[in-house]
C-alpha cells in the first residue's frame, strides 16, 4: 500500500471552504477553524463517487450497516461494546447539545457545567438555548508531555458546582478542546462520582478520541462508567476524525431509553435528525476500511506538534505551548506578549497573513493571552505560517 501523501495541500480556495474562503485576500494561511487540509482515505472518495454514480439522492434513514459499523469501530478500537439500538443519530454534536439541554434544562435557572477554556461552540450553543452555565475552570500544572504547560480537573470546585440543584448537566470534553488534554480513567471515574453523587447527567464529547498522539491511548467515559449506563450520553463521530465534517453525521450513544426517546423527540421538532446518504456512507467506510490512514494520519500530526513545538521554543521563547495529548488544535500562552488575544489575533491576520483562533472564544484564564493554532495542515505550510508569526512579532514593538 502506497505512503499517504500528507505533504500537498489540495485546492481549498473557491469551494465554499469556510476554512478558506472567509478570508479576506488570497494570501492569508489559515490556521483556525478545526478541519483538516487533507483529502479523506481513497475508499471513502471511490465510495462516494460510486454512489454519486447511482444519481438518485433521496430521504436517507440511518443504516444497521451504519451502526453496526461504529459498533465494531468502539469494540476494536477502543475496548467499549455498545448495543446498536443505543445510537440517535443526528448532524452533529453541537445539536445533540442542544437536544440534551431542552431535555434536562426545564426550569429558567437550570444549567451546565463546563470546564474553561471551553470549544467555542459549546459556549454558543449554551448561551442560544438560554441555560445557565455554570463554569469551572481547569486548572494548569507543570507539563506531564512534550510541551511546557498542561491543564488537570479542579475536583473541588467541581463538586461545588455540581452540588448547585440547578447543575442538571456536565459536559466532559474527552480529549479536551482546546487544552489538549486526554483524561486518565482514575480523572474520568472522579467526574462520575461527582456526578451521581449529586444527580447530575453526564454529556461526554469524543468526537477527537481516535486523534491521539501516537503512544497515547483514549479511554472512553462510558470504560469507567460501566454499571452506571443511565446517568450518562456519549457523542461520537467520524467527522474530525476523517475530514468529514461537512457531510454532517454523528451519533449520540445512549443507553437510557427514556432519555434516548426524548432525544429523538427533540430532533424531530428541531429538523436536526435526518442526515444525508453520504454522512452515512462515509462514516462507515472510515470506521471499516481506514484504520491505517488514521494510524499514519496520527503519526504526521504529531511530527507537525513536534516541529511547532521546537520552531516556539528556538525562535519565539515568550510564547509557550500546551502539552497535545490528542487532537491537531495546538494551545499556546502568548501573555508575555503583553496584549490581548483578541487585538494579537487580528494584527497576525492583517499584517502577518496567518488567521489564528483568539483564546478569548473559549474563555481563557481571566488576566492571560492564549492562540489556538490547527496543526493539520502539509508541515511546509505550517513552516510558512510559523516564520510569517516570527516575522511580525519580532519586528513590531510586541513582546518587546
Amino acid at each position: 500500500m502506497e505512503k499517504i501523501d500528507f505533504d500537498t495541500l489540495p485546492q481549498r480556495r473557491g469551494t465554499a471552504c469556510v476554512k478558506w474562503d472567509v478570508l479576506s485576500d488570497g494570501e492569508t494561511l489559515p490556521l483556525w477553524v478545526a478541519d483538516m487540509d487533507f483529502r479523506a482515505p481513497p475508499e471513502i472518495i471511490s465510495a462516494l463517487h460510486e454512489r454519486v454514480d447511482s444519481g438518485v439522492f433521496g430521504y436517507a434513514h440511518a443504516p444497521e450497516s451504519w451502526r453496526q459499523s461504529l459498533a465494531h469501530w468502539l469494540a476494536l478500537r477502543h475496548g467499549w461494546t455498545i448495543d446498536t439500538k443505543w445510537l440517535v443519530e443526528t448532524t452533529g454534536v453541537l445539536r445533540s447539545l442542544g437536544a440534551a439541554l431542552n431535555v434536562f434544562c426545564a426550569n429558567k435557572d437550570d444549567g451546565i457545567i463546563l470546564q474553561t477554556p471551553a470549544y467555542c461552540g459549546f459556549l454558543e450553543v449554551i448561551h442560544d438555548h438560554g441555560v445557565k452555565l455554570f463554569e469551572s475552570p481547569l486548572r494548569r500544572v507543570t507539563s506531564h508531555g512534550e510541551g511546557d504547560f498542561s491543564y488537570e480537573m479542579d475536583f473541588d470546585d467541581l463538586e461545588r458546582k455540581a452540588s448547585d440543584p440547578h447543575a442538571k448537566l456536565f459536559l466532559l470534553c474527552n480529549p479536551h478542546n482546546p487544552a489538549g488534554r486526554t483524561w486518565s480513567a482514575d480523572e474520568l471515574r472522579c467526574v462520575g462520582e461527582i456526578c451521581r453523587r449529586h444527580g447530575v447527567f453526564v454529556l461526554s464529547d469524543e468526537i477527537h478520541a481516535d486523534l491521539q498522539m501516537p503512544g497515547l491511548r483514549h479511554v472512553p467515559y462510558a470504560k469507567v462508567a460501566d454499571g452506571f449506563e443511565d446517568t450518562f450520553m456519549t457523542f461520537w463521530s467520524a467527522t474530525k476524525t476523517f475530514n468529514l465534517a461537512g457531510l454532517h453525521v454523528s451519533a449520540a450513544v445512549c443507553a437510557n431509553p427514556k432519555v434516548r426517546e426524548r432525544m429523538r423527540r427533540m430532533h424531530s421538532i428541531h429538523g436536526t435528525g435526518y442526515l444525508n446518504t453520504f454522512g452515512f456512507l462515509a462514516s462507515s467506510v472510515a470506521w471499516e476500511k481506514c484504520a491505517y490512514w488514521l494510524d499514519e494520519l496520527r503519526t504526521y500530526l504529531h511530527g507537525n506538534y513536534l516541529a511547532f513545538l521546537k520552531f516556539v521554543r528556538e525562535r519565539l521563547p515568550r510564547v509557550h505551548v500546551a502539552d497535545l495529548d490528542a487532537t491537531y488544535l495546538a494551545w499556546l500562552d502568548v501573555t508575555e506578549l503583553g496584549v490581548s488575544s483578541r487585538e494579537l489575533a487580528q494584527r497576525l491576520e492583517t499584517e502577518a497573513k496567518v488567521k489564528l483562533s483568539p483564546g478569548d472564544m473559549f474563555l481563557e484564564p481571566k488576566g492571560e493571552s492564549f492562540l489556538r493554532v490547527n496543526l493539520a495542515s502539509p508541515r511546509s505550510m505550517l513552516m510558512e505560517a510559523f516564520e510569517r508569526c516570527e516575522r511580525f512579532i519580532t519586528g513590531s514593538a510586541i513582546g518587546a
